[in-house]
């Protein structure tokens, strides 16, 4: 039974009222809110003393305050030991990106790790209300110490290291901040310091500086500098965890916007209503339990930082994982090796799985997880769809609310199903509504998101604004006595909730918001800038930050003064600053009280009608803008195919293959790829291009190591090891026969790198690359493949026995291969086909009614179901992302059917997938007329997933008979 259900029981004992479905406990929940809030906080066991007599004072969202004269400690909260849970048992896990390892705690080993550091904190002088700034990665470390700054009544920012100096400062200024914790490991000076004299000279309100690396300590001149392991080393065991329970309203975070109009808000959190409202939402929404274990892809900037750590408070098990994403496959492999039965991610990260082909349960186990929660932007339909498909019979639920409310308005519910494009529920507790342009609320219509009645999570206020007329004016002016979120909503009937996106300036680019004043303030230290806008440019599915630039008089805009622009954004702000387009234009859209406006710039760069346009006064400036964004497009599609001063052509070819994802129509060879406004998910497509028209894998790692055309190029003019189509898959010795296993459809060998892992073979294992398209696009026949492969072995291999093998499309070619090498006198000492379905080309009309008939069977009768490569080969095609996959795949199915296979007398070993249909159907006979040799050995799993580590090793152990007999 989920939580939820217990609660219902547990507030229909109380109240008398019967609250049988989800809609009826909602509709209570916010009808008597007071009600709700009370019963939940009795319900949650969480520790606390005082008084919840009265659950809140006001009605008014805007002066509202929630349990007056309760008092409790967040830290306490989240590591005391709790009933029925093992105290060593884990309780948080940190994987760290560099050198380092796991670190793993047990809930007592925590307790212990926070109370010493806020030993250190009260003998530095911390206290209640200090303020306290922790700049850190997502690691342990970094949760301790913001833990220990909670745990002695302190309030906390925590930020990430990789951010420039203008977005440090923009919001550190504000909190005014006692003492820093900082982690340099990440920081782009971290020898020299320079970032944190800067960040210190514009914060004279630190004393104290405490470094929680182990670099050397920097030389910084009026504050004092030591460091924690140090300060830590001189406390003795405390001899307590007892900390101080503080009112429910005291401040704990200190959380930032993402400045649409202005320096970013400095939002002040309470402990009571973020830790209330974080575990209502992953007790009732999110049925955590102390058996699950959560990971939630997040920055230490990003509320969902903050939202994944109260979840110790249930007793759940937190991963934490401070590196970068370097390819589809990053995620989901942390995963299945840490046992996530809750995963968090983002719309960006799913569509970035899709678009390069990866599926997640095919190719790692997934066998524990048990939800996928997506939030940071809208969730599309398709990626339902393909989480479905990919992932498994999980529910994906698409979660929605913000900084401003620490916490979410619609969320997954365990007693709802999931549809398509749709959150599950709204918050409990939150009345929640859409409002047309007339104010009215609407339901199975696009709306202003607003919420009608007071919610514990509200902030207490914004830094910096005595009168609260900030904070009056970002949620209650719009609206009088609602709160307005920004984002627009549908609402349907049943209960569930679609989003849409923000109705206001922020900018969502691929799920990562940014604030276009931070953008600004950077610019106008650019001589050549007078004026900038950044505009959220739709483009497909996706989308990507454009940014309009008003030259002043004499300024001349070309490509070396873009990349000026984007590296200087990405030095001062993050690469989430950094656009990908940049155009000139003579002037900006403005209205005519001088305001300037976002949303008619947006408009009018995605073609859509511009709302506010009698507001402008200068609507001509739309008409300007879209001939500019237009004509940058047709400069970039009118781009050289090369460059004259191109070094060669491996340059050359990197230069456009640069210049096609990027969509500039020149760049310069040394500019680093990040600053010229590049995402990690096109860095994937430039890899995947290479490899496909070089013929040249380039491992992800040497990419970051030097993301230029410049660095790239010669990353591919070394020798690649065993020869540019011959990667070694697994070293092995010279005396015996080699194994070359090879291509499949898309030319790569990379899905056979598991299968090697667990060879056991003292031979050489290499891979064969290749392509299936011939520079006119055209694709190759399976004999022309073949021979190709033929020839270029013949060359790297001139003399001596070889051995063959290929999975699905690459096991036919290297049968062609074994065959045309036996007729040149060569006959390969074995051929391993992994699951090769026979061609229909060489199939005989009664054959290939049968095989019709197995295909109905598989349509009507579930039990049977197996997909054929044909069907495998479409679904990726759907997914396809480039022009020379597309190409792959199109030509993929008809080349392989069209192959018409010739008698092949060597020894065959067929490796079958384990199948449900009947075996006559599995075609077996129609391969023993073309291998007369040919011995079967069954192996586990089905075509789809025979490679996927799950079976893998099982795989190898047949494979490794094989070869040794």
């Amino acid at each position: 039974m989920p939580q939820i259900a217990a609660f219902r029981e547990a507030c229909e004992g109380r109240t008398g009222e019967f609250l049988g479905s989800p809609e009826a406990l909602h509709a209570w929940s916010v009808d008597s809110y007071r009600d709700f809030w009370g019963a939940f906080l009795d319900w949650s066991g969480l520790a606390w003393e005082g008084s919840a007599t009265e659950v809140c004072t006001d009605d008014d969202i805007e002066r509202a305050v929630f349990f007056p004269g309760v008092r409790l400690n967040y830290a306490e909260n989240l590591l005391r030991p709790l009933p029925g849970v093992d105290d060593d048992a884990p309780a948080l896990t940190s994987l760290h990106a560099s050198p380092g390892g796991v670190e793993q705690f047990s809930r007592r080993e925590l307790r212990g790790a926070v109370a010493r550091t806020a030993a250190v904190l009260g003998r530095l002088g911390i206290d209640v209300g200090d303020r306290v700034a922790v700049i850190a990665p997502n690691h342990a470390r970094a949760v301790s110490v913001s833990l220990a700054v909670a745990a002695r009544g302190a309030t906390l920012s925590t930020v990430t290291p990789d951010m420039g100096p203008t977005a440090l400062i923009g919001r550190l200024e504000q909190v005014e901040p006692v003492l820093l914790l900082v982690d340099r490991t990440q920081m782009p000076d971290s020898a020299d310091g320079g970032l944190l004299a800067t960040l210190l000279a514009a914060l004279p309100s630190v004393r104290q500086l405490v470094v929680l690396d182990d670099l050397p300590l920097p030389e910084l001149p009026d504050v004092a500098v030591d460091r924690l392991s140090r300060l830590e080393a001189e406390v003795a065991e405390p001899a307590t965890e007892t900390w101080p329970r503080l009112p429910f309203n005291q401040p704990l975070w200190v959380m930032f916007s993402s400045g649409t109009t202005g320096p970013p808000k400095a939002m002040v959190h309470g402990a009571g209503g973020s830790l209330i409202e974080h575990v209502k939402e992953h007790r009732l929404h999110g049925d955590l339990t102390p058996d699950d274990v959560l990971y939630f892809h997040t920055t230490t900037a990003w509320m969902m930082w903050n939202w994944q750590l109260s979840a110790l408070a249930v007793g759940a098990h937190v991963v934490l994982y401070d590196g970068p994403i370097a390819g589809p496959e990053t995620l989901w492999r942390l995963v299945a090796d840490q046992g996530v039965t809750v995963f968090g991610t983002s719309p960006p990260y799913l569509q970035l799985c899709q678009d390069a082909g990866y599926r997640p349960a095919a190719e790692v186990d997934l066998g524990r997880l048990r939800a996928v929660l997506s939030t940071g932007a809208v969730l599309h339909d398709w990626q339902f769809d393909w989480v479905a498909r990919e992932v498994g019979p999980v529910p994906l639920q698409s979660v929605s609310g913000g900084t401003d409310i620490i916490g979410c308005f619609v969320l997954g519910h365990p007693e709802r199903p999931v549809e398509r494009g749709w959150c599950q529920s709204i918050g409990l507790g939150l009345d929640v509504a859409a409002l047309d342009d007339e104010g009215r609320p609407v339901l199975d219509e696009v709306g202003e998101l607003v919420c009608r009645r007071p919610f514990p999570s509200r902030p207490l206020c914004f830094l910096r604004d005595p009168d609260g007329s900030r904070f009056h004016d970002a949620y209650f002016a719009d609206h009088a006595g609602l709160w307005t979120h920004g984002d627009l909503i549908t609402i349907g009937r049943d209960g569930g909730a679609r989003m849409h996106g923000r109705s206001d300036g922020v900018l969502n680019i691929s799920g990562i918001r940014i604030g276009p004043a931070e953008i600004y303030r950077i610019l106008r230290a650019m001589p050549e800038v007078l004026d900038s806008m950044a505009v959220e440019q739709l483009v497909g599915s996706d989308s990507r930050l454009l940014l309009l630039v008003v030259l002043r008089p004499g300024a001349v805009f070309d490509d070396q003064l873009a990349a000026r622009i984007r590296a200087r954004l990405r030095t001062e702000g993050s690469a989430a600053h950094v656009p990908q387009v940049v155009v000139p234009v003579d002037e900006l859209p403005t209205t005519h009280n001088g305001k300037r406006s976002e949303r008619a710039a947006r408009d009018a760069v995605n073609g859509a009608p511009v709302r506010n346009l009698a507001a402008l006064k200068n609507p001509g400036s739309l008409d300007a803008i879209r001939d500019a964004v237009r004509a940058a497009a047709e400069r970039t599609a009118e781009a050289p195919a090369g460059e004259p001063d191109s070094a060669d052509r491996v340059t050359a070819a990197v230069s456009l293959v640069f210049r096609d994802v990027l969509g500039v129509s020149s760049i310069d060879h040394t500019a680093n790829f990040f600053d010229l406004g590049g995402t990690s998910r096109q860095s994937m497509t430039i890899l995947r291009r290479l490899r496909n028209e070089l013929r040249r894998p380039v491992p992800v790692d040497t990419f970051l190591a030097a993301p230029t055309v410049e660095g790239l190029a010669e990353a591919l003019r070394r020798p690649a090891v065993g020869g540019s189509r011959f990667p070694v898959l697994k070293a092995g010795e010279a005396s015996e026969a080699p194994l070359y296993l090879v291509h499949g459809v898309y030319g790569d060998v990379d899905g056979y790198r598991g299968l090697c892992e667990h060879l056991d073979t003292r031979a050489t294992v290499y891979g064969i690359e290749g392509s299936l398209i011939d520079p006119s696009g055209r694709a190759k026949t399976i004999e022309e493949i073949a021979a190709e492969n033929v020839a270029e072995l013949s060359s790297f291999q001139p003399t001596g026995p070889v051995r063959l093998a290929g999975f699905s499309f690459g096991g036919l070619v290297a049968f062609e291969m074994a065959r045309q090498l036996a007729e040149a006198g060569r006959t390969p000492e074995h051929l391993a086909l992994l699951d090769v379905r026979p061609p229909k080309g060489s199939l005989t009309r009664f054959e290939n009614l049968l095989r019709k008939a197995s295909t109905l069977i598989a349509l009507f009768i579930p039990a049977f179901h197996d997909r054929t490569l044909g069907q495998a080969i479409r679904d990726r095609f759907r997914k396809s992302a480039t022009p020379s996959d597309r190409q792959a795949l199109r030509g993929g199915v008809v080349v392989y059917d069209e192959y018409r296979w010739q008698r092949y007398e060597g020894p065959v070993t067929y490796f079958r997938a384990r199948v449900r249909l009947p075996v006559i159907m599995c075609m077996l006979f129609a391969w023993r007329r073309a291998a007369p040799n040919l011995r079967v050995v069954g192996v586990p799993g089905e075509h789809d997933d025979l490679l996927d580590a799950h079976h893998a090793q099982r795989l190898a152990e047949r494979m490794s008979e094989a070869l040794r007999a």
